[in-house]
C-alpha cells in the first residue's frame, strides 16, 4: 500500500494481504525406462566401461554384475554404516523419510532395479514417492513451516523424455543405433519389431544367424574409413535406410556392408545418398525384448501423464536427425503435434550430448527453422549442459569425423589446441557453443528472425565435475550479459553434490555482485533430475525427500528467497505456465474420455476437481495489483 497523504490521520485500519506460495514445480525429472539406451551405450557406462564394450557385456549380465554389485553394497551398509547413520540420526534436526528404514538398498542396487523398470512402472514408482514427499513433509507445518499457511500445495514435474536412437555418428545419415526388422506379410507395429540391427565400425562383434543364435567366432570390422558422398546411378538397386525395414532387405546389406544412409544439402535442401561401410550386426531376441524404444516411450508417457493428471507436464524430446529427412514443413507440423491445440506437451527437450551441435545447420539444416519456429512462438527448451550425463557412446570419435559438407576452413578452426575429448565438449555440449544459435538470424518467409530471445534453459548449472564450475560460469556470464533475455538454467542433480552446492552458496554469499544476483535470483530453476540422483555416490544415494529437504534447508542457510524463485516464479515464467496449463487439463481430460480402454470413465466430480485444480495453478502465480490510497 502507498499512501499519498502521509499526514492523512483517519484512524482507519489498513489490511495488508501477505502473498503466500503455494506451487512446487520440480523443472526437470525423468520416468524413461534404463532400456530406452541402447546397449552400446550401456557399455560405454561406468568404472568398466572399456572391458564391458570390449568384450561386448550384454546389457542382462552389466545388469546382472550390477545387481549383485549392489547387494554386496547393501549388506555393508545394514552392519558397516548403518548403526552409525541411525545414531547420527538421534542427533540431527533433519526431517528423516518415514519411507526410508533400516533395511533399504544401496544407491547402486536401487539404480540398476529402478532402470531395468518400463516407464510406467517407474512413472508409478515415482507418483508414491511424490505423495509421501507432500503430505509427508511440505504440508508438515512442523517439517516444513514455510507453507504452513498456504491455502493449497499443488507439486508438479516437468518430465523429460529421451529419443536415444540416433546418438551416433551414423545418425547423421538418418541410421538408428538399433534399427527395427519385421517379419515379410506381418503388420508393422513400430513399437514391438522382430528384431533390432546395429551399424559396427572397427569392433570385434559376434554375429547371430536369423534365429537369433550366436556363429561361433569373432569378426574384425573394418575401421571405419571416410564417409563417402556417393552418387547412385540406379537408385533402383539400392536399398535406402529409410526403407529397410524387412529382413529380405537387411540380407541385402548384409551381402555388400554398405549401408546407403541420407544427408541434406544445407543449400538447397535437397537429399543426398552417403554411402557408409559397416557391418549390419543383428541384436539378439533377448535385447529386442528388453529394449524400449523411442515410440514405446512416448507412449507410455504420454499414458502416464493423464493418468496422473498435472501430476506430469511433459517436454518431447527433439532430436533433429530424427526429422532431418521429412521435407518442407516438418518443423511446423512437429510443433503443433507437441504444442498444439490438442497436444500435452511444454515444450523440447534436448540433448546435444548425444552427438550434434548446437548450430550444426551444415549437417543438419533443419535446425535453422527449428530454432527460428521456437523463438517466434515463445516455446522453451531445455537441454542437458554438463561433461557427463548420457553422452554418446562414440564422442570420441567425433573428432576425426568428416561430414560431406564441412566447411574445411570452419572445422580446423574448432579442432585448434583441442584433443578428442575437449573438442566435443566445448562444440557439442558447453554453455558457449550456444552463443552461436543466439547471436544467429534465420530467414524466414514472413521475414528474418534473431534468435537472441530464444527461450532456452542450460540444465545442471554446468554440473560439479569438470569443467562443470568453468561452465557454471560461462552461464552466469550469459545470463548477466543481458544479451539472452529467457536464458535460463536449472540445479537438477547438482545439487545431490555437497560440492557443487557449496559452491553454489560462495556465489550467492560474496562472488557475484548484487546486480548479478538479482539476475541470476530470477533465471534459475529447480530441478530434481529424479530418478538419476541415485547415481551420485555409491554410498551416498539421494531419492526425492532426500534432495528435496536438502536442497530448500540448504537454500534456507543464505537466501530464503531463493527457493519460492526457483520453484515458483522462474518456472511460471520460463514455462509460460499460465497459458499452457489450461490447454495442457483440457487435452488430458479429452484423451481420458477418448481411451476408455486404458482409463476408467471419468465422473463429472473428477472432471472438476481436475479443472479446478488447473485454475488454481493458472491464478497461484499471477502478480499483485498495486493500490494506491484515494484523498
Amino acid at each position: 500500500m502507498k499512501f499519498i497523504k502521509p499526514d492523512m490521520l483517519c484512524g482507519e485500519i489498513h489490511q495488508i494481504s501477505v502473498w503466500q506460495p503455494t506451487v512446487i514445480i520440480d523443472s526437470h525429472m525423468h520416468i524413461q525406462s534404463g532400456h530406452c539406451a541402447t546397449e552400446q551405450f550401456v557399455q560405454y557406462q561406468g568404472p568398466l566401461a572399456p572391458v564391458q564394450s570390449g568384450l561386448k557385456f550384454s546389457r542382462g549380465l552389466i545388469e546382472g554384475s550390477g545387481e549383485i554389485f549392489g547387494g554386496l553394497l547393501t549388506l555393508f551398509e545394514w552392519f558397516a554404516t548403518k548403526p552409525v547413520k541411525q545414531i547420527a540420526k538421534v542427533f540431527s534436526d533433519k526431517p528423516e523419510n518415514p519411507q526410508e528404514g533400516y533395511l533399504t538398498k544401496n544407491a547402486v542396487l536401487d539404480l540398476v532395479t529402478m532402470q531395468a523398470k518400463s516407464t510406467s512402472d517407474i512413472a508409478d514408482l515415482f507418483i508414491k514417492e511424490r505423495n509421501n514427499l507432500v503430505d509427508d513433509y511440505f504440508k508438515n507445518p512442523e517439517k516444513c513451516p514455510f507453507y504452513k499457511d498456504a491455502p493449497y500445495l499443488f507439486f508438479s514435474s516437468v518430465v523429460m523424455t529421451m529419443d536415444m536412437e540416433y546418438s551416433h555418428i551414423d545418425g547423421y545419415f538418418g541410421i538408428r543405433v538399433y534399427n527395427p526388422l519385421f517379419e515379410e506379410g506381418q503388420p508393422i507395429d513400430v513399437t514391438q519389431p522382430s528384431r533390432y540391427w546395429s551399424p559396427a565400425h572397427g569392433k570385434w562383434v559376434e554375429t547371430y544367424d536369423y534365429e537369433g543364435n550366436p556363429i561361433n567366432g569373432r569378426v574384425l570390422v573394418k575401421p571405419r574409413n571416410k564417409t563417402v558422398y556417393k552418387k547412385i546411378d540406379d537408385p533402383a538397386k539400392v536399398v535406402l535406410i529409410d526403407k529397410l525395414n524387412s529382413f529380405n532387405d537387411y540380407k541385402e546389406i548384409e551381402k555388400t556392408g554398405i549401408i546407403i544412409g541420407n544427408c541434406c544439402d544445407p543449400q538447397n535442401g535437397e537429399l543426398r545418398r552417403v554411402s557408409i561401410e559397416a557391418a549390419p550386426v543383428l541384436m539378439s531376441d533377448a535385447e529386442t525384448e528388453k529394449y524400449e524404444n523411442w515410440e514405446k516411450q512416448l507412449k507410455s508417457t504420454e499414458e502416464a501423464v493423464i493418468k496422473y493428471p498435472l501430476k506430469f507436464l511433459p517436454m518431447f524430446h527433439y532430436d533433429p536427425r530424427r526429422w532431418q529427412f521429412k521435407g518442407e514443413g516438418v518443423n511446423a507440423d512437429l510443433i503443433t503435434k507437441v504444442m498444439g491445440e490438442n497436444a500435452l506437451y511444454l515444450g523440447f527437450k534436448m540433448y546435444t550430448a548425444q552427438g550434434f551441435r548446437p548450430w550444426d545447420v551444415r549437417r543438419l539444416p533443419t535446425l535453422k527453422d527449428f530454432y527460428a519456429k521456437c523463438c517466434k512462438n515463445g516455446i522453451p527448451i531445455m537441454n542437458h549442459c554438463t561433461p557427463g550425463g548420457a553422452r554418446s557412446h562414440e564422442d570420441n570419435e567425433f573428432y576425426n569425423f568428416e561430414h560431406p559438407f564441412d566447411d574445411e576452413f570452419e572445422e580446423q578452426e574448432q579442432r585448434k589446441g583441442k584433443n578428442q575429448n575437449t573438442y566435443f565438449e566445448d562444440n557439442f555440449v558447453s554453455p558457449k557453443a550456444w552463443e552461436k544459435v543466439f547471436n544467429a538470424t534465420v530467414d524466414l518467409k514472413d521475414g528474418k528472425q534473431p534468435l537472441n530471445t530464444l527461450r532456452l534453459c542450460l540444465a545442471h548449472f554446468g554440473g560439479p565435475a569438470k569443467p562443470g564450475p568453468e561452465w557454471s560460469q560461462q552461464i552466469i556470464d550469459m545470463i548477466t550479459s543481458n544479451k539472452y533475455p529467457n536464458l535460463y538454467t536449472d540445479i537438477s542433480s547438482s545439487f545431490a553434490d555437497e560440492k557443487f552446492r557449496k559452491y553454489f552458496k560462495e556465489l550467492f554469499t560474496g562472488k557475484l555482485s548484487e546486480e548479478q544476483k538479482k539476475k541470476m535470483r530470477s533465471r534459475i530453476l529447480f530441478g530434481t533430475d529424479w530418478y538419476m540422483t541415485l547415481a551420485y555416490g555409491a554410498l551416498n544415494k539421494k531419492n526425492l525427500w532426500d534432495y528435496c529437504t536438502e536442497t530448500k534447508d540448504w537454500l534456507d542457510t543464505f537466501d530464503t528467497s531463493l527457493w519460492p524463485y526457483f520453484t515458483q516464479y522462474n518456472p511460471y515464467r520460463f514455462y509460460k505456465l499460465e497459458t499452457e496449463v489450461p490447454r495442457i487439463t483440457k487435452n488430458i481430460i479429452k484423451k481420458m474420455e477418448k481411451n476408455k480402454k486404458v482409463f476408467e470413465e471419468l465422473e463429472n466430480y473428477q472432471i472438476e476437481e481436475i479443472e479446478q485444480e488447473a485454475a488454481w495453478i493458472q491464478a497461484a502465480n499471477k502478480a499483485h495489483v498495486c493500490y494506491e490510497e484515494t484523498p
